[in-house]
């Protein structure tokens, strides 16, 4: 299944860097047709390019299917949560966490920087986790491990389905750290 998005998703970089408006090209344009190739050679040349086919492929179909089928799955994912948060309430006992956490993913999947800068300890914190407002889509899908460290620090991990410009990816997870601000709460000091 991942593959077939890479591939779908290799056939549109394809297409958006001018294979499709070559292929659109009258026939009798000579120029145009000997800088072709033809949907069954653009499909192989995709393992060229570092991907590899699986035996069952869709090598047989056409760019415009492919790139279509690619658009039709991520047009379908709507980021959104399905956390439970009174239990995550239990698992995220130290004051301020689960409230933090909560601001944080309702920030990311509104793209709000000022809610999801007010979740780091301070802007200097948040400063370098900006692009995670920007270059990915999400669907939180529960709390993970909670890691408390000697140090004082406190893992938690949050589990995500996540979309960005270089595809799907299923099941992955963040990690958030955890750390005493100054009024004794706790809030978020790094996103892995």
């Amino acid at each position: 299944m991942v593959l077939k998005i890479v591939q779908a998703a290799a056939v549109c970089i394809l297409l958006l860097t001018g294979c499709s408006a070559a292929e659109n090209a009258p026939q009798s344009d000579t120029a145009a047709s000997a800088n072709t190739a033809s949907p069954e050679a653009e499909a192989t040349q995709v393992p060229e390019a570092g991907s590899a086919l699986e035996p069952e492929s869709s090598a047989g179909s056409s760019p415009s299917e492919t790139a279509d089928a690619s658009a039709n799955t991520l047009a379908d994912f709507e980021p959104g949560m399905d956390i439970d948060w009174e239990a995550a309430q239990s698992e995220l006992k130290e004051q301020g966490m689960a409230e933090a956490l909560h601001a944080n993913l309702e920030a990311l999947l509104k793209q709000d920087q000022k809610a999801f800068n007010s979740t780091f300890l301070d802007q200097a914190h948040a400063e370098p986790f900006q692009f995670y407002l920007s270059y990915y889509q999400y669907y939180f899908t529960g709390i993970g491990d909670v890691t408390y460290f000697d140090s004082g620090n406190i893992n938690v991990v949050v589990k995500v389905n996540l979309w960005s410009e270089a595809g799907f990816e299923e099941n992955s997870a963040m990690t958030y750290t955890f750390q005493k601000n100054k009024e004794g709460g706790y809030k978020i000091a790094v996103i892995d």
